[in-house]
């Protein structure tokens, strides 16, 4: 489980993020935020489908204080894990969440032999696409029409390989930045 500096309780004081493995039990919670962030949520059905796929799903919270900050889902398709979703409480975003749902996300996929990550992200989606990219992930072209709720294009980003020196130097950077964000606290 991950650990990092995180948003505080309300009265200054180091609130403990962890990130740990989706549970059914965490569907409810998932669901309230997926309503919140997401025009076109996926179901809570659709969400418990996927915890069960236990070999090929990589469904991740983050928490603190008993209370959810955020979610991940993946998948992993052979070499690749697809990521389908990450969401983070609009008020935790820039904090560190995001990121540390990734690098767990990466970590699980690594060791279950992944040597890639893809995705689609919304094109005028310009924070995610700026998340994704400092996690290595490039461009590869558009999606057109993918999103049904307003027929928005998606633009599909993938890492290169995450075995390699470079992508896992790239990683203990954005770990170390976390650490010293949660040193100065």
């Amino acid at each position: 489980m991950i650990h990092m500096r995180e948003p505080t309780d309300g009265e200054g004081r180091d609130a403990g993020v962890g990130v740990r493995e989706m549970k059914p039990a965490d569907v409810d919670a998932v669901m309230e935020l997926e309503r919140r962030i997401f025009s076109t949520p996926w179901t809570a059905d659709v969400f418990r489908y996927e915890l069960r796929r236990k070999r090929s799903a990589i469904y991740l919270v983050a928490e603190a204080g008993g209370r959810m900050l955020g979610y991940l889902g993946a998948a992993q398709m052979g070499a690749e894990v697809h990521v389908a979703n990450i969401a983070v409480e609009p008020g935790q975003r820039r904090h560190g969440v995001g990121s540390a749902l990734l690098l767990e996300c990466i970590a699980r996929g690594t060791a279950r032999g992944t040597r890639w990550l893809a995705l689609e992200v919304r094109e005028t989606n310009d924070g995610a696409r700026e998340f994704y990219r400092r996690f290595g992930f490039n461009e590869l072209g558009l999606r057109i029409g993918y999103y049904v709720d307003t027929g928005e294009h998606a633009l599909a980003m993938a890492t290169g390989d995450i075995c390699s020196d470079d992508y896992q130097q790239l990683l203990r950077t954005i770990e170390d930045g976390l650490a010293r964000r949660k040193a100065e606290g």
